[in-house]
């Protein structure tokens, strides 16, 4: 892991069990610094929209095996589907003609990706489309088997994340209800396959923080810290006030940098307003609406002002979210790469 993501996890594992919080949220209530941070968001958003090198999130399948307690998912109204191939294909068709220039491409929202039949087969036309993108997916990985690993392997993903959050086989069941057993040796296989292949995947594994799994995080980072390329820490959401998350975030909100160069389409085609966005609140759909006369539509400018104006506390989607709770340090890192490179 990077000095960065050591960071990262330092300081949201502390805050969630109550330590330097109040000097990390000291930090951002210093309007000297919310001046600097500010100015580089909106140079960063201006970087962003000239050389349209946004991120895409497309929910392949809303389709999931698990039924995690900090995931909306069990109680969604949408329709639970895959995307179906033509929807597929048309959106790729749009952004090569709308000249967007994807730097990650996330297959994932509130689905399980594991669960599209197609998947592998559409990381490749992804990475055939775009081969400076970064395709990444984030799993459970309960239902990888030696066939889906060797072909993970053979497509020519860059990324995958693991969503495994906890560090023992009861916590893990009570989370997610899955079976920890399977789903640890299925990683190892992964990893095993992985290095004898010599392939360059990127592998993180997330804990995410709740009140079930509360004191394992230590025990998941000595597990898995020298095994994997990063472990994530972070806490939980509440997904625009659906899920009791009995930990509120506090300090001061800086505006989310995915609201601003984030592209969420979900499987049925709708475009999301974020990657929390699990209801498809727009009601703007990839058939019908151009990608970037969507993303710059009405509904997208007025509440990307009151993220700008620093009302973010007054939105019931965004108040509970750790995307405006960075203390502005992911505009700082974001800032520090070159426009082609983050």
């Amino acid at each position: 892991m990077t000095v960065g993501e050591q960071f990262r996890n330092l300081i949201e594992g502390n805050r969630f069990n109550g330590m330097l919080e109040g000097l990390y949220d000291a930090i951002g209530a210093v309007p000297a610094y919310r001046s600097l941070v500010m100015r580089l968001v909106h140079r960063r958003i201006e970087q962003v929209r000239r050389h349209r090198s946004y991120s895409l999130m497309i929910e392949l399948s809303s389709v999931c095996n698990a039924r995690c307690v900090f995931c909306p998912h069990p109680t969604m109204e949408r329709a639970k589907r895959i995307m179906d191939n033509d929807l597929f294909e048309l959106i790729v068709s749009r952004i090569i003609e709308e000249k967007i220039e994807p730097t990650l491409i996330d297959l994932f929202n509130v689905g399980e990706p594991l669960t599209d039949a197609r998947l592998f087969q559409r990381i490749r036309r992804l990475k055939e489309a775009f081969p400076s993108a970064n395709v990444r997916i984030t799993t459970n990985f309960a239902l990888a088997t030696p066939g889906i690993i060797e072909e993970l392997l053979a497509s020519g993903l860059d990324k995958i994340q693991i969503s495994l959050n906890a560090a023992s086989r009861d916590i893990h069941r009570e989370i997610m209800g899955l079976n920890y057993e399977k789903t640890v040796r299925n990683i190892e296989m992964l990893l095993e396959r992985r290095q004898a292949t010599q392939s360059p995947l990127y592998v993180t594994l997330s804990f995410v923080l709740c009140e079930q799994n509360r004191g394992q995080e230590r025990d998941f980072m000595r597990t898995w810290k020298n095994r994997v390329d990063r472990v994530l820490l972070q806490r939980a959401i509440d997904w625009g006030g659906t899920i009791d998350i009995r930990s509120p975030y506090a300090g001061s909100p800086y505006p989310c940098n995915d609201l601003f160069e984030r592209i969420v389409i979900l499987s049925n085609g709708e475009f999301g307003l974020c990657c929390q966005d699990y209801r498809g609140l727009i009601r703007s759909n990839v058939r019908d609406t151009s990608i970037l006369a969507a993303f710059h539509s009405r509904p997208f400018r007025e509440i990307r002002e009151v993220h700008l104006r620093g009302d973010i506390s007054s939105l019931q989607m965004c108040r509970h979210c750790f995307g405006v709770y960075s203390n502005g340090t992911n505009w700082l890192l974001l800032n520090a790469r070159a426009p082609k490179e983050f």
